[in-house]
């Protein structure tokens, strides 16, 4: 914990502005010393109800590896404007924009994006999109197939309630309030028209984003791709449980594309 408080002395403060004009925050931390010429950047990108300035350990674990870091705040969030929650979906074109700042920073980065939850979703549904050739590969922990799926999925587990009517009146306000629709936030669809390597992650305990959404979106990706089953981890503990055995999967990973 020391480690990760001295790393977040060296943050800086970055703003984007949006495609819906709003301001987003990030979080800068570039190498020090004999690293600061490195190419290798990394993305991370948090889940919900959390902030980038929290990604402690996670980036602690890039920055050993040597990357510069870039912990956006997602829109709703933290530093971030927004009075909605975007579930990935609109957080997918923030990613983007923000992949964008760094090549204006480095025309040489070589970019990898890392997410946990609602992050790993915002994740994969960008590696759907359109991508310059500087991001070379994707890790995502814990991801859901689509904000439907979850919600769907958290109402019966933990309310016994059907998605009618409840989640089609959500997903209608969703739609009117904040401009996009519940079905329409699908990583599913994403990862299957990728042309980048992801690893999928997740723990097999996980009762919140059930463990087998991860074996639906790792079958649907048409990409490179590898998979990682964290025994015993329930939400977002997976790099906690996992130990050296969860990085060196990640860092194998990303090495071979980086």
């Amino acid at each position: 914990m020391e480690k990760s408080k001295k790393l977040r002395e060296q943050y800086q403060d970055v703003e984007i502005l949006s495609f819906d004009h709003l301001k987003l925050h990030g979080y800068l931390c570039t190498q020090k010393g004999s690293s600061q010429d490195t190419d290798r950047w990394a993305i991370l990108v948090h889940g919900y109800d959390d902030s980038g300035l929290l990604f402690h350990e996670e980036a602690l674990a890039f920055y050993r590896q040597g990357f510069h870091l870039l912990l956006p705040d997602a829109r709703g969030h933290g530093k971030s404007q927004g009075t909605y929650v975007g579930m990935g979906w609109h957080d997918r074109l923030d990613i983007i924009n923000w992949i964008h700042w760094i090549i204006r920073q480095d025309s040489r980065a070589k970019i990898v994006l890392y997410g946990v939850s609602m992050g790993a979703a915002a994740v994969m549904m960008a590696a759907g999109e359109p991508l310059p050739d500087h991001v070379k590969a994707a890790v995502e922990d814990c991801g859901y197939t689509s904000a439907w799926d979850v919600l769907k999925y958290q109402l019966k587990a933990q309310f016994h309630l059907p998605a009618f009517p409840a989640l089609t009146c959500a997903g209608l306000m969703t739609r009117l309030k904040a401009g996009y629709g519940l079905k329409e936030a699908d990583a599913l669809k994403s990862v299957s028209r990728t042309k980048l390597p992801i690893l999928f992650i997740h723990g097999t305990e996980d009762r919140f984003v059930p463990f087998e959404m991860c074996r639906m979106l790792y079958d649907a990706c048409k990409s490179e791709k590898e998979y990682l089953a964290v025994e015993g981890a329930v939400h977002v503990r997976s790099a906690m449980v996992g130990g050296p055995a969860y990085w060196n999967k990640v860092f194998q990973f990303i090495n071979s594309y980086i």
